[in-house]
C-alpha cells in the first residue's frame, strides 16, 4: 500500500497521554514519553505494521524533535528507533539531552 505523500496530519503533543501523535489516512502513529523535568524520555513509538516503511515513524520523530526544540526542552531517545533516527539526522544534536 502506497502512502499519499503529504497526507499525514501534523505532530501534535497530547501531554494528558504523554504522547506525540500523527493521524493519517488509514490510522496513527505514536511516540511515548515521560517527563523529567525539561526532558522527554521517549520510551516508544508504534506506526501500524501495514504501513511500515514508508517514512512515518521518521516523519513522526522529526515532529517531536522540532517541537521539543520550539519549546525549549531536551529528548532522551530511551527508544531504539528514536536514538537511531538522532543519530542519522545531527542537525537535532542540540535537542538531545546530555547524558546523566
Amino acid at each position: 500500500m502506497n502512502r499519499v505523500q503529504g497526507a499525514a496530519s501534523p505532530v501534535v503533543e497530547n501531554a494528558a497521554a504523554g504522547r506525540f501523535e500523527m493521524a493519517f489516512p488509514g490510522g496513527q502513529a505514536f511516540a511515548v514519553y515521560r517527563r523529567d523535568g525539561d526532558r522527554l524520555v521517549v520510551t516508544h513509538t508504534e506506526v501500524p505494521s501495514a504501513f511500515n516503511g514508508q517514512g512515518l515513524g521518521s516523519e513522526l520523530v522529526r515532529g517531536l524533535f522540532e517541537q521539543a526544540r520550539a519549546s525549549g526542552r531536551r529528548v532522551v531517545p530511551a527508544c531504539s528507533f528514536v536514538a537511531s533516527w538522532a543519530r542519522r539526522h545531527p542537525e537535532f544534536d542540540d535537542v538531545l539531552s546530555p547524558r546523566r
